[in-house]
């Protein structure tokens, strides 16, 4: 066939950014769709069967492409040694232990937190953080030119062209910013509307008004997060407190000695589950072979600190003795780095929330970041 030549003009689709993915993997995290590690699980599986996965709202229009890309990542065929498959049961015997009673007795506590918020703190840092963010650039369009090429070898194209042609501003359909981020973020028109003008970015709403809104919507919620933090204050809640035949399934799982299981001899299952081979794996190991822990259990998922940006779950709850008569109680969140400048905004402020949990249940146990035991207590202890 005599090659052929073409030139067509076509629209640039959005790409699907870093910034995107990572909000989408924290926020199925947090719904519980997926693990720490990223792995699927049945609750996602059950809401892409039912239509009613759960996305974050400026992603919606996504809906129909991370469905697809999921449901795609979900068929991969997954190869293991099936004779290394094991059954990880409950030792109801475990449950009656008195290092077991003890340990649970410290950590059963529910709490309700207070915080809050001076208002003008609020404004100002925000505004410190707006007039630091980057330009707004002029929304435009951008059409590429290409030569398509038909031969014995099938179809193909190169890019020639690249033309980028800006929106009038005086054309620009200007949203209700206010009522916007009044519903986004929970502040006043009052004060975001002082916000916005006190910044002096208020005239670059018009380059690109989406754009703007969300800058504005991810420093306000920032800001907000981090304030109600640091004032933040747990309370016990009388009579409140978490049950073991709610937090502690009785029912048999199947996992893999290579995959995510690892026998223990300490703990209340005759396998620990883990998501991470790396951190959480050595750590069940680390834990079962120190003859001074007595008792030390995988929190599971049911067990929920209420926190200002979701649930909060630790990992580990640990009863050490030392010296064959001091009892020691820990709860353990481990992660790849000890240090929480290297962890996601939103986990280093679970965390600092799951510290003032365990410190206002007044009896001892302290939550702990550790990424290997044998430090941890080569330090601490």
């Amino acid at each position: 066939m005599t090659g052929m030549c073409y030139t067509v003009e076509k629209q640039k689709e959005k790409s699907f950014a870093y910034e995107d993915a990572k909000e989408v993997l924290e926020h199925f995290e947090e719904k519980g769709y997926i693990s720490k590690s990223g792995k699927i699980k049945d609750t996602m599986k059950e809401a892409l069967k039912n239509g009613t996965l759960d996305l974050p709202k400026r992603l919606e229009a996504a809906r129909e492409k991370l469905t697809e890309a999921i449901q795609k990542a979900d068929k991969k065929v997954i190869v293991r040694d099936s004779s290394k498959d094991v059954l990880v049961k409950l030792k109801k015997e475990a449950l009656l232990t008195p290092e077991f009673l003890e340990l649970w007795d410290r950590i059963k506590q529910k709490t309700v937190y207070r915080t809050q918020i001076d208002e003008e703190i609020l404004k100002l840092e925000c505004i410190k953080k707006i007039k630091e963010m980057p330009r707004i650039p002029k929304a435009h369009i951008v059409t590429a030119t290409a030569d398509i090429h038909v031969d014995n070898n099938g179809v193909g194209y190169q890019e020639r062209n690249i033309k980028t042609t800006n929106i009038d501003s005086k054309k620009v359909y200007l949203p209700n910013i206010l009522k916007i981020l009044l519903e986004e973020c929970k502040i006043p028109k009052r004060l975001a509307r002082d916000i916005i003008v006190e910044s002096g970015r208020a005239m670059e709403m018009y380059h690109n008004p989406q754009l703007f809104l969300e800058y504005m919507i991810e420093i306000i919620n920032s800001v907000m997060h981090t304030l109600t933090i640091d004032g933040i204050k747990y309370y016990k809640l009388a009579g409140e407190e978490y049950y073991v035949q709610e937090i502690f399934d009785n029912k048999e799982l199947m996992a893999n000695l290579d995959k995510n299981a690892v026998a223990v001899n300490r703990s209340l299952y005759n396998y620990v589950i883990y998501d991470s081979e790396t951190v959480e794996k050595p750590m069940a190991a680390a834990l079962d072979e120190d003859a001074d822990v007595k008792m030390f259990f995988k929190i599971p998922s049911k067990f929920k600190i209420e926190t200002p940006l979701g649930t909060y779950n630790p990992d580990w709850a640990v009863l050490l003795e030392k010296d064959g008569e001091r009892k020691l109680y820990f709860v353990l969140e481990t992660k790849g780095s000890t240090s929480l400048t290297d962890l996601r905004t939103k986990e280093q402020l679970k965390i600092r929330c799951g510290k003032e949990h365990f410190k206002a249940l007044e009896n001892g146990v302290t939550l702990q970041l550790t990424d290997d035991w044998k430090k941890f207590k080569t330090k601490n202890i």
